[in-house]
């Protein structure tokens, strides 16, 4: 007896059941060949034969059929079950062709490494230990027990951290409590808690989603269809067109999964409804994502406000700190350069940036505008334009030349590397690319290189301490977003990507 699932794009074989006085016979191998025979009649793509253990014998048989793949656990492509695996297998309990293969590319290098150095080898081995730090399903256990985050574990196919925060809303997640529907964001532990730790609400919720994949709630929506009909080779960005136009919602406030899953839909054009997997009478779920606002506007804001505020501060001296002398010319260059900086930016958010999403959510407009509001506004005008300010002193020739050629170097290598991811995406479009020119061979975000460099030459102008605490603060900023933008180009072109020991500044972050 077999039992089998079909799926939208294979035939896949959960179990086979015969009486063992029928063992000398190999019906399991004649049930392969018949389900391989169905996958090829149905018009399937693959037939699956489940999960393989090399060390298993009982196993062993799956990778006597040719071709035969094996999934890499950590970059989940499908390699074939030939030689180089083969012997990987023979000689190691954990297995992935990916990391492998980097593994040996690094050593590579560090043969043909100038003085000896050994960067590689040791960025390897650091590297499997941080990426499987209880390598055993026992160890793991124990180290959850004793309070250790299931993030930590590093398990292939669970939710990291940071994907967490940017693909799903934790504090809108909804919760029954003594028959009352309330939001996490409106409990008292809420924000006390940590993502990464599993002894808070807050890491508990987190650690379920992140098995989940999905998001676990949401609100429901009014005048939502019961179904809709689109074609096969329509766009999956019809589904969400037909389910807008039923429930007169904007496009950009649906998320749509499908229900066999909880894999995301995409709003996309160039995606047909079949390449999503999705058959007669399939089912989705709806997400209603609250109140959105464009990616592109919330940029706009927030850069006004430095265009706004440092004029204010600088023609409202006599005002503001009571003083009848006039700016020094060092006051009157460093407004210059912060003005410029933003409109800078603000064009090139009208004319260059090309985004992935077209909104985010509304409130995130009040967390992303605080940084450049307070800090490189209000903060940097208050003390730069004040009588008593470093700033209001003689300037020291070298070292404002040398900030200007630090501004102006930065400030058009900015420019540089956002014109290059421009031309990675095509008007409209989501998809990705790897960049490739000045700076993208150093560090993975070379534009936040030159951002940072464009500010030094700020404060080699300025010297003062508000310009250094905005550099600090946003140069954490950008190193964390450095490394997902990093992670997420390791995970997502392999080995066609060359990987950075540096994400934003060479030799130091």
């Amino acid at each position: 007896m077999g039992i089998l699932d079909l799926l939208p794009h294979c035939v896949s074989g959960v179990y086979f059941i015969y009486h063992s006085d029928f063992e000398k016979w190999s019906f399991g191998k004649l049930s392969a060949m018949h389900e391989t025979a169905l996958a090829l009649e149905g018009g399937y793509d693959y037939y699956y034969m489940g999960y393989y253990i090399h060390s298993c014998i009982k196993m062993r048989y799956k990778g006597e059929y040719k071709p035969s793949y094996l999934l890499d656990p950590e970059t989940y492509d499908w390699n074939p079950l030939d030689g180089e695996l083969r012997t990987l297998l023979d000689s190691k309990t954990y297995v992935s062709l990916s990391r492998e293969r980097r593994q040996k590319e690094g050593r590579r290098e560090t043969r043909t490494a100038p003085d000896g150095e050994n960067e590689s080898d040791s960025d390897s081995s650091a590297d499997d230990l941080e990426k499987y730090p209880h390598p055993s399903a026992a160890e793991a256990g124990k180290a959850v027990q004793g309070g250790m985050s299931l993030f930590e574990l590093k398990v292939p196919g669970v939710m990291t951290v940071e994907e967490i925060e940017q693909q799903v809303d934790l504090d809108r997640q909804s919760f029954k409590i003594q028959g009352r529907i309330v939001e996490a964001q409106d409990l008292v532990p809420w924000d006390q808690g940590d993502l990464r730790d599993g002894g808070t609400l807050k890491g508990v919720v987190g650690e379920l989603v992140a098995c989940l994949t999905f998001p676990i709630s949401g609100r429901p929506i009014k005048n939502l269809p019961e179904s809709i009909t689109v074609g096969r080779e329509d766009s999956a960005a019809q589904i969400f067109q037909k389910i807008a136009d039923a429930s007169r919602f904007t496009i950009h406030r649906l998320r749509v999964t499908k229900g066999s899953d909880g894999s995301p839909i995409p709003n996309a054009g160039d995606v047909t409804v079949h390449q999503t997997g999705l058959r007669n009478k399939s089912a989705i779920d709806v997400k209603d994502l609250g109140p959105q606002i464009a990616w592109r506007t919330v940029f706009v804001i927030e850069y006004l406000a430095p265009i706004v505020i440092h004029p204010l501060f600088y023609y409202a001296r006599p005002l503001i700190y009571g003083t009848s002398e006039p700016p020094s010319e060092l006051q009157k260059l460093t407004m210059i350069m912060v003005v410029l900086h933003f409109v800078k930016r603000e064009l090139e958010t009208l004319f260059v940036h090309r985004f992935s999403l077209a909104t985010m959510p509304f409130r995130n407009i009040f967390k992303n505008s605080a940084h450049y509001w307070i800090l490189s506004g209000f903060n940097m005008a208050y003390w730069i334009y004040a009588p008593t300010s470093p700033t209001a002193r003689p300037a020291n020739p070298p070292l404002l030349y040398l900030g200007i050629a630090h501004y102006v170097v930065g400030e058009l290598g900015n420019l540089y590397s956002h014109l290059v991811l421009k031309n990675l995406r095509k008007p409209g479009g989501t998809e990705r690319g790897i960049p490739q020119g000045l700076g993208f061979n150093v560090v993975t975000c070379p534009n936040y290189m030159f951002e940072i460099m464009a500010w030094v030459g700020v404060l080699m102008v300025s010297w003062n301490l508000s310009t250094l605490l905005f550099i600090v603060v946003s140069t954490a900023q950008l190193g964390a977003w450095g490394k997902k933008k990093e992670r997420r180009y390791r995970k997502e072109f392999g080995d066609k990507y060359k990987r950075k020991r540096f994400v934003i500044l060479p030799g130091v972050f």
